[in-house]
């Protein structure tokens, strides 16, 4: 018999096997040619390697990012348990990747009755994954000031802002989400600017000098209070922007684009 410290290592060992099995049917077919990005393999991320993961999704297209992540997403406790000895959990970090990959669409043109011409609707702005609450105060982060949260774009760097959500309720599926946003929103076209360490460091101040961060109640927060909670917010922060290895260059993709969501 092996002892619940045994069966940790074991546990992982079996599920990492049958995710090799479903990449390598997968490659077959060319989905997994091009590697999984290291934000899905790896524990330790920056705000360089997730953009680096956003513009690998954007290259192979909607449709190939569908299949390839549904390779990630298998419903069930061995799946679970691997997730915990990873330390991280595959589908919050999958929904950061929808936060970046789909944009919100054009709202509906509305008719002007004394003119006869048309205005442009108002844009209905993608909401967040629904997989539980962060420990952050999330009464003072409105989706109007953090529209990709729990993302932020400073400048050109995208952030994460906090990571392992608390349950609440029957949380939503990654696959819901996913469908979500494929049937709300619109898949980014232009990859997107991988910063550098400096770059990242420079995006991570104005960050916290923006009008939202400062709008930010750490103590009074309907009567739940998080008084170390800017502190450990911006040490999580800087640390995306600080393991950012100094080679690493900006994009070279000449259609690179920042997108528009960014806070202030």
């Amino acid at each position: 018999m092996h002892g619940c410290g045994e069966l940790g290592p074991i546990v992982a060992h079996l599920v990492e096997m049958k995710l090799l099995i479903i990449c390598m049917a997968l490659g077959m077919s060319g989905i997994c040619q091009a590697g999984v990005p290291k934000l899905l393999t790896e524990r330790a991320f920056t705000s360089a390697s997730l953009a680096e993961a956003a513009n690998h999704f954007i290259t192979i297209g909607e449709q190939a990012t569908f299949k390839e992540l549904k390779a990630f997403i298998v419903e069930d406790s061995t799946q679970t348990n691997y997730r915990f000895s990873r330390g991280y959990n595959v589908d919050e970090r999958i929904g950061w990747m929808f936060r970046i990959l789909y944009e919100p669409k054009d709202g509906i043109p509305m008719l002007v009755p004394k003119t006869g011409t048309f205005i442009p609707g108002n844009i209905v702005q993608l909401r967040a994954p629904s997989f539980g609450t962060l420990d952050l105060p999330e009464n003072s982060m409105p989706a109007e000031k953090w529209p990709l949260y729990p993302l932020a774009l400073s400048g050109s760097t995208f952030i994460v802002l906090k990571e392992r959500y608390n349950s609440k309720g029957v949380p939503e599926t990654i696959s819901h989400y996913m469908e979500y946003c494929q049937g709300n929103g619109v898949f980014r076209k232009t990859p997107v600017a991988v910063p550098t360490r400096q770059q990242a460091l420079k995006d991570a101040e104005q960050l916290r000098q923006s009008t939202s961060w400062k709008a930010i109640k750490w103590v009074d927060n309907g009567g739940i209070g998080f008084p170390m909670g800017e502190q450990w917010m911006w040490g999580f922060i800087q640390k995306q922007a600080r393991a950012i290895p100094e080679e690493t260059l900006i994009s070279k993709h000449p259609n690179a684009t920042v997108p528009q969501l960014s806070v202030r």
